[in-house]
């Protein structure tokens, strides 16, 4: 019956260092290339290798996974966005707020795509 009572921790370590790889991957890429999208692109790949892996093991509700989705996700590109996309010069305000406007809403619709496809299916008994 699995754990129908039992309701799991987070191991927020896990899923820190989850994002700690995300975050040197997206560091790499946007420190070599200096586009958004490529940033955008690298930060998301890590998502996904994420989303295999929970579906893998069918364990996650779909609020557990969207919650793991999108802290790994923030983890993964916080360190980019600070440290290359906003000091550089040759963006205005307009750009940096569409960019990281745009950026948000591309990655809740990741997680939402990502948490719906990690889900457990549905257990009849």
């Amino acid at each position: 019956m699995g754990n129908l009572f039992l309701r799991e921790k987070e191991k927020w370590l896990t899923w820190s260092l989850w994002g700690l790889v995300g975050a040197v991957l997206t560091l790499y890429t946007a420190f070599s290339t200096q586009t958004p999208h490529l940033v955008a692109i690298s930060s998301i790949s890590i998502l996904v290798v994420l989303t295999w892996w929970m579906q893998r093991t069918r364990r996650f509700d779909f609020g557990r996974a969207f919650k793991v989705c999108f802290y790994v996700l923030m983890l993964s590109i916080l360190p980019a966005f600070v440290l290359v996309i906003m000091p550089s010069d040759n963006l205005n305000k307009f750009d940096l707020i569409f960019q990281c406007l745009s950026f948000a809403i591309l990655s809740l619709l990741v997680c939402l795509v990502c948490s719906w496809i990690a889900k457990r299916p549905k257990q009849y008994y």
